[in-house]
């Protein structure tokens, strides 16, 4: 069992070999932290849980490193804000709003609401904007005009607030923390963090600081450029379909700027405890390649949602009457946007060209079968 500086010499070994400059670097810092002598004596207790989670830590980026998918997928969500710490600093904005009391429309505020209801920021299924108001868990004796009221008495208003809670709770819960925000107002976006952030503070109920919005886009355009494939590396075909000047031009290419591949060093650490091959969680551990990250982050992205906050000025003179539209989306090159089609990649336009040829190459032959036939 590593303990001490073995085992912080083995995070920070293992985290600086992760295939991810961000991820890597998100890792020691982490790693860092942990460590951190506090100004106060630990109970034993308390020590052993630290080196408990230190060991955990430490066989969850050994088995990033060797391959294991599982393990690559969350370093990536952990680092990029869609797990862990960084998630709940970034739903702390919406969260802490809390419930909406009075006549309101929701009885969530119209910010945490529009994720709320988004099947894209929503783990699972998002609910309609009427159970928001009142949740299905919510018996039917809250509604003073219904049978079971006059029956069994109205519930009083301590247990529904109590029961809006516990929805509350179980539904903020399940989201994901958008990755980003954009503002938008009648002139265009506005770029300046700090002007975005002046202005949702003054419109809107949510102040999110200038430097968690700067952050917040640099991490989508990361995400964004780490999850797009290379134009210097464009698809060939097949091998068997391949021309002998596309063979030329693949030996050339590969010669002169050959796709990275990440092999991990061979390390005589001690192992914390094995990634089992019979759980299905982990699978078998695969080459990490650049192809491999790649897809991680396609799907990473896939998942980051997007907050919108539209500003209209026809509505900036009514004051504090002013209700800004919240909308939550996905970026313009994450995979598997409802209601819209994404831009096809030079791989699948081959691929649909050559569909093309082989489909005419058919109706060809089926008219000239067919005059074959008539005659």
């Amino acid at each position: 069992m590593l303990l001490g500086v073995q085992l912080y010499r083995s995070l920070l070994r293992a985290a600086r070999n992760l295939p991810n400059s961000r991820v890597s670097q998100h890792y020691r810092d982490r790693i860092r932290t942990l460590f951190r002598h506090d100004p106060e004596p630990e109970s034993s207790l308390q020590a052993v849980r630290r080196v408990k989670r230190a060991q955990k830590l430490l066989r969850h980026l050994q088995a990033a490193n060797d391959g294991y998918l599982h393990a690559i997928t969350r370093t990536i969500e952990h680092a990029y804000g869609v797990r862990g710490k960084e998630k709940h600093v970034a739903l702390q904005p919406y969260t802490s709003l809390g419930l909406v009391e009075g006549k309101a429309k929701h009885s969530f505020p119209p910010p945490l609401a529009a994720l709320v209801t988004s099947s894209i920021a929503h783990t699972a299924r998002a609910p309609t904007p009427s159970q928001l108001l009142n949740p299905p868990t919510l018996p039917a004796r809250a509604d003073p005009s219904s049978e079971d009221a006059r029956l069994l008495g109205q519930l009083i208003p301590q247990r529904i607030r109590a029961i809006k809670r516990r929805y509350w709770n179980s539904q903020t819960g399940k989201l994901r923390a958008p990755i980003a925000l954009r503002l938008h107002t009648d002139t265009g976006e506005v770029v300046d963090p700090e002007q975005a952030s002046e202005l949702l503070e003054k419109y809107t109920s949510l102040y999110i600081p200038p430097r968690a919005i700067a952050l917040g886009r640099a991490r989508l355009a990361e995400l964004v450029e780490k999850a797009d494939a290379p134009a210097s590396t464009g698809p060939l075909p097949p091998r068997r379909l391949q021309t002998p000047d596309q063979r030329a031009t693949r030996r050339n290419r590969d010669e002169q700027a050959p796709v990275p591949r990440f092999t991990p060093p061979r390390s005589d650490v001690l192992r914390v405890l094995k990634p089992s091959a019979a759980n299905s969680k982990w699978h078998l551990p695969k080459s990490v390649t650049a192809r491999l990250l790649r897809r991680r982050m396609q799907e990473s992205l896939a998942q980051a949602p997007i907050m919108e906050v539209k500003l209209a000025s026809s509505q900036k003179e009514e004051g504090d009457g002013y209700t800004p539209k919240y909308n939550v989306v996905r970026h313009e090159a994450a995979k598997g946007e409802k209601g819209r089609y994404r831009l096809q990649t030079a791989e699948e336009r081959w691929w649909q060209e050559q569909a093309n040829v082989v489909t005419a190459a058919s109706d060809v032959s089926k008219k000239k079968e067919k005059k074959r036939k008539d005659v």
